[in-house]
């Protein structure tokens, strides 16, 4: 028995059908997958397929003679990419398919393409050529002869991907009456070499390069160009809203954002990013790795915490302080001690004191404040989540770029307070006035820039935000809620749930009004309203009129991270038609739980849900109670549009969203030819 090793997609199931045809040796595979059927006696047949590193093989078989293939990684991930879209995970998107296997984070894709390749390219005894392999199939395959006895060829039945594609392949589609068509087309796709140069964008061909450059140009595979400046570019992004006691989507935005750069940035050595606020300066990586685990749950969003702000200096003079007052105490006797410290307690020396670590704390802030000033002056790019948080910059010779998650406020302003208009106009205008660039989250928000502000589309960019797919996912609803139901009071049978902060701008009233006037319509409907969200403001009298006291309907306050992935997970569907969205992140999080959305028919809604649920009029009531019908009572549509929302939410990816801010301060400070 010999090992026919590979990284998934660089040719394996081509050798074997070779192998199969033109020789006539069957071969097995070994693999650790729960999911598929595995074959006990794997280890009797001649040849046998693995995509294991070797140190995952049993080991009593870790010495058999081994072959391995190795192809361009690019075509591998390109190709990986599709058959998971395809056939291993359907729903998913081929983009951040990529994203996910040149990553390989936490040793998954067999290690990722570098790893396999080195640990079996250091151990195997012969190395087969992907590109070679599809060129000469049999001066290829002939090189076992020398860890396996060949049968002689039958030249005649040599497969190519043409045959194996449309035909029926013993490896690649099933066995028997297993044998399934569509797999075996879907398996062998193109079997070409360099065929990742007509599908890779070239965000993804630089992330490909900068973590698998070095085992690529190894193995003499052509370089991509991506050459690394002098010096990194230094980029600052205003972290404040990381510690706000709101959890609301701007702080999510600006967590996901920086938890996701974190993973990607050691793979671009340009660039030097750092968080900072009016207290401090820090690394992004370095915060990202050094995170204790109280602070990464804060990181990750998972309940609120407020940041206490400490400063090792000031620290450690206190606590030297302290120690000399222990040392003072244990060396003195009780009837000595004790007298002086009630002296000191009752008399002016603690005001002295406090005066003196107040005065050191000043002294302390000041110095850090003219660090922040003299790192924000010096930076080549900073970057604000939030415009309204110009105030905790000072003045930059570099460029600027500001995010805007909407234009409400200039759009809407009856749904603001005068207070939140000022501070969200003086920001935006401050930065056009300062030849900002923005970075905008949906097309209908780039196009509110354009009208309102009559912003050039050169100082556009946008990038989408995302799911959290690590949280939002699906399950079973079969189990129910168990335990969250009895927590939040929600009552047993189906229920729609809405989730926002409380405030006129999500429409929560139409979307009360649209579900009693339902149960009004059809009384023997078992379902229920659970309105999850902390309370915004405007919201005085916002339900007048409204019959609240009734059993199916509740309201649940503020839901941390840890329990929304199953609320979400267990609704009929989830309302969000409010009367204007930027982008709706709750959106995005229910169709990763495969619910459906019913969503405003306005600004970026349609575009962010496609087809992941059903429009509905934010003024009309009627319209918006039909929508929750069909979807609690049609259950062909209801699984259409589930299946709709899981494949809508996995276009966006936090990953994809720090790649794209990466291209973006790559395009404001690319020199203008």
């Amino acid at each position: 028995m010999i090992w026919l090793a590979s990284f998934p997609r660089s040719g394996n199931t081509f050798f074997r059908n070779v192998l199969y045809e033109v020789y006539g040796l069957s071969s097995s595979t070994y693999h650790r997958d729960p999911q598929r059927v595995h074959d006990p006696d794997f280890a009797s047949a001649p040849v046998v397929k693995t995509h294991l590193l070797p140190g995952q093989l049993p080991e009593e078989l870790q010495d058999r003679p081994s072959v391995y293939i190795v192809r361009d990684g690019r075509d591998s991930l390109v190709s990986i990419a599709h058959h998971r879209k395809d056939i291993v995970a359907p729903g998913t998107n081929f983009y951040n398919n990529v994203i996910e296997a040149a990553l390989a984070q936490g040793g998954s894709f067999f290690g990722g393409w570098s790893e396999n390749v080195a640990q079996w390219t250091a151990k195997a005894n012969i190395v087969v050529r992907f590109e070679d392999l599809i060129q000469d199939p049999i001066s290829e395959v002939e090189k076992l002869r020398a860890i396996i006895d060949l049968p002689d060829p039958d030249l005649r039945k040599l497969p190519n991907f043409k045959t194996l594609k449309f035909g029926k392949p013993r490896y690649g589609g099933g066995q028997g009456e297993k044998f399934d068509t569509d797999k075996a087309q879907k398996h062998f796709r193109r079997g070409k070499a360099g065929g990742w140069r007509d599908e890779l964008p070239p965000e993804l061909e630089k992330l490909i390069w900068r973590v698998h450059g070095p085992t690529l140009a190894k193995w003499g595979y052509e370089p991509s160009d991506f050459p690394l400046p002098d010096k990194p570019r230094r980029v600052l992004i205003e972290g404040s809203k990381l510690y706000s006691h709101d959890n609301d989507g701007i702080k999510r935005y600006l967590a996901e954002l920086v938890q996701s750069l974190s993973i990607v940035l050691p793979y671009y050595p340009e660039w030097d990013i750092a968080l900072f606020d009016n207290k401090s300066v820090q690394p992004l990586v370095q915060q990202a790795v050094e995170e204790t685990p109280e602070q990464e749950e804060g990181f990750r969003q998972v309940g609120e915490r407020e940041r206490v702000v400490t400063d090792r200096r000031t620290m450690g003079y206190e606590k030297r302080l302290l120690l000399m007052k222990l040392m003072v105490k244990r060396a003195l006797p009780g009837s000595i001690y004790e007298p002086i410290a009630r002296r000191y307690r009752e008399g002016r020396y603690r005001s002295y004191l406090n005066g003196f670590k107040l005065w050191i704390r000043r002294r302390l802030y000041a110095k850090q404040k003219s660090e922040i000033d003299e790192a924000v002056f010096t930076a080549d790019l900073v970057h604000l989540p939030l415009p309204q948080h110009t105030m905790y910059m000072g003045e930059t010779q570099g460029k600027l770029l500001g995010t805007i998650h909407d234009l409400t406020h200039w759009l809407m302003p009856a749904l603001h307070t005068e207070a939140n208009i000022d501070l969200a106009n003086r920001g935006i205008e401050g930065l056009i006035d300062r030849s900002a660039h923005f970075l905008v989250v949906s097309e209908s928000t780039r196009r509110d820039m354009q009208e309102v502000h009559e912003i050039d589309d050169a100082y556009l960019h946008l990038v989408p935000e995302a799911a959290n797919t690590g949280l939002f996912m699906p399950r079973d609803r079969s189990k129910g809620l168990g335990k969250l139901a009895k927590k939040f009071g929600i009552p047993d049978g189906p229920y729609i749930l809405c989730l926002s902060t409380i405030e006129p701008r999500k429409n929560l009233p139409n979307m009360i009004a649209a579900f009693i006037k339902m149960k009004e319509k059809e009384p023997n409907l078992v379902t229920n309203l659970v309105i999850c969200g902390k309370h915004g403001w405007k919201t005085e009298g916002l339900f007048q009129g409204l019959d609240l006291d009734r059993p199916d309907i509740v309201f649940t306050g503020f839901v941390d991270d840890a329990e929304l992935p199953y609320l979400y997970a267990h609704a009929r569907a989830l309302a969000y038609v409010s009367v204007y969205e930027g982008f709706g992140l709750p959106q995005v999080e229910a169709m990763a739980c495969a619910t459906p959305v019913i969503y405003g028919s306005n600004s970026s809604m349609p575009e962010v849900v496609g087809d992941g649920g059903l429009g509905a009029d934010p003024e009309n009531v009627t319209h918006i109670s039909e929508a929750m019908y069909r979807l609690l009572t049609d259950e062909d549509l209801w699984c259409a549009k589930s299946n709709a929302a899981y494949r809508q939410a996995q276009t966006f990816s936090w990953l994809k969203t720090a790649i794209l801010t990466l291209e973006t301060y790559e395009r404001i400070l690319a020199p203008r030819s």
